[in-house]
């Protein structure tokens, strides 16, 4: 996609990895500035040091989107260091291999879910975009407006047997998107979902996901790359409360009589 994004300040949480990495990566190659959000450790250190040694505007953000305080001080950094801010990308989620149970291996009964296991799916994945937002939407909107993209899944895994909690942890976050959405359509802040379309070869994909769907394929962590770089153009402005599923794009776009 032909965009120039020299100028454009960005946030993506769960920077450091899979998804969010790569999406990092496409909007810097376009020029934009984008913080890697992320808690400590090494992953988030050797993505920073990759993406900086190609000469990329980016920058290492450490955060826990659990961690009310953590995101109040990552929000306070960018709001006195970064001249302004275009763009959130709530991205850090858990997914249900966490409780190593899935839809397509063996799923558990809801009955044997460890308890920890589920708050610390809808802490991350419900909870997380909300205080991500809460956060740093006061931002954009004190520069007359931004962009807020909260990735998703799509709707039949919501409910889908042995989704539970990811499916309902989903659900919750698509309905934090429509109604601050909703909230937001007058003050200039656009709000939609991104759901990659299918399962991701990314870090959080066990060997047995990855035998299921041999036969398949598995998407590339890079499959959500043009959406987000079509979310922060100018095409996109004032785009509201939208899903994009990023393998059906460009039948989207045509839906919408968008050209890109």
């Amino acid at each position: 996609m032909n965009i120039d994004l020299e100028g454009f300040h960005a946030v993506i949480t769960g920077g450091s990895n899979g998804l969010g990495f790569e999406m990092s990566k496409a909007l810097l190659k376009h020029g934009a500035t984008v913080a890697l959000a992320a808690r400590r450790g090494e992953r988030l250190a050797k993505a920073y040091a990759t993406l900086k040694g190609e000469g990329l505007n980016v920058y290492e953000l450490e955060m826990d989107v659990r961690s009310e305080s953590s995101i109040e001080a990552a929000a306070n950094w960018i709001s006195e260091n970064w001249p302004r801010l275009d763009m959130v990308v709530n991205n850090a989620g858990l997914s249900q291999s966490r409780i190593g149970n899935t839809q397509a291996v063996a799923p558990v009964p809801f009955y044997e879910i460890p308890t920890d296991a589920f708050y610390d799916m809808i802490e991350t994945n419900m909870i997380g975009y909300f205080l991500v937002a809460r956060a740093f939407v006061p931002i954009m909107l004190k520069h007359g407006g931004g962009r807020l993209v909260n990735v998703s899944t799509g709707e039949g895994i919501m409910t889908a047997p042995g989704m539970l909690p990811y499916g309902p942890s989903r659900a919750g976050s698509d309905a934090i998107s429509i109604i601050i959405s909703k909230e937001m359509a007058s003050q200039n802040i656009s709000v939609n979902m991104l759901s990659p379309g299918g399962p991701v070869d990314t870090g959080f994909v066990t060997d047995e996901i990855r035998a299921r769907f041999s036969s398949l394929g598995l998407l590339k962590a890079d499959c959500m790359n043009e959406s987000i770089l079509f979310l922060a153009s100018d095409k996109a402005k004032g785009l509201k409360g939208e899903k994009i599923t990023a393998t059906q794009l460009h039948q989207w776009l045509k839906e919408k009589g968008i050209e890109i």
